[in-house]
């Protein structure tokens, strides 16, 4: 995510000004979290604190200190960063893609009882999908930069006309990037869950753990905590199975693969691709014929 950079002189008139650009979600929490997020963001830079004017606030430093800048703590201006996160998050944010698949179930109905994979960007590009899980038939309705709020209101156009007989599911990881907490993050994953009993009964749904990008290692807490939420629902649940791939994508010494990954070092090429292709068909194998 970009950012316009624009030096404040003290905390609370950095506060003040990002309280305009969320003016729709006021609480203190909510900056803090903008100001640690994008405080991340910078220390990966390679911007210098040169270029910005320094605080010497004890919360700025307790803050700054929380995702490891040193002494001297800029402060910036991130009002197209809330911007993009409150137009991210809104329920309509993928109705272009949402009226795409409409358009193409009206034209072609790709019919009933299939295997369906839905979530976010991963399952989207996932383009040798039909090729990969051969024999079993299966259906990608992945998109965008989806969160799963997204997935739930579009659930009555992406997910119940298919009447799927299981739906391996990925999404979670831009939960946490738009500063939802990974508690958060499991209680929409749990709506999700509650709306496809409802509707289909007991189908089995895998989930794919979040994956360890190179782009978003500052998530890392985050992400294993909402893996390890997902681990310990699974295991109460024999219609729920949670896949790790959080492990095979990562190096011997635990470090992060980049060769798994395109440019951004957050979507996957072909070799990302094949590390899931195995751990999917091992789990699916597990219930249906391969």
């Amino acid at each position: 995510m970009k950012f316009v950079v624009v030096p404040f002189k003290n905390f609370k008139l950095a506060k003040s000004r990002m309280r305009k650009d969320i003016s729709d979600q006021k609480t203190e929490e909510i900056v803090e979290k903008m100001l640690i997020h994008v405080l991340s963001e910078v220390s990966k830079s390679k911007l210098s604190n040169g270029n910005f004017i320094v605080t010497k606030d004890k919360k700025a430093m307790e803050l700054a200190k929380k995702v490891g800048i040193k002494m001297g703590v800029p402060f910036f201006e991130v009002k197209k960063e809330a911007l993009y996160i409150q137009q991210w998050s809104k329920d309509d944010a993928f109705i272009n893609e949402i009226n795409e698949f409409k358009k193409l179930d009206k034209e072609n109905f790709p019919g009933k009882g299939k295997i369906l994979f839905t979530g976010s960007s991963s399952i989207r590009f996932w383009d040798s999908l039909n090729e990969d899980m051969k024999p079993l038939e299966v259906l990608n309705r992945g998109f965008g930069g989806a969160q799963i709020s997204h997935v739930i209101y579009h659930f009555e156009d992406i997910v119940k006309p298919y009447n799927p007989k299981a739906i391996v599911f990925f999404c979670g990881t831009n939960d946490l990037t738009a500063l939802k907490t990974p508690e958060e993050t499991l209680k929409d994953f749990k709506k999700f869950l509650n709306l496809v009993r409802n509707e289909f009964g007991n189908i089995k749904v895998y989930v794919i753990g979040i994956k360890p990008t190179v782009d978003r290692l500052y998530l890392d807490k985050e992400e294993r905590i909402f893996n390890s939420s997902i681990k310990l629902l699974a295991n109460d649940d024999a219609y729920l199975e949670y896949i790790n791939i959080w492990d095979p994508m990562l190096n011997q010494d635990g470090t992060r693969m980049p060769e798994l990954f395109i440019e951004d070092g957050l979507h996957m090429n072909k070799k990302g691709y094949e590390v899931w292709t195995k751990k999917v068909r091992e789990s699916l194998g597990k219930d249906f014929n391969l």
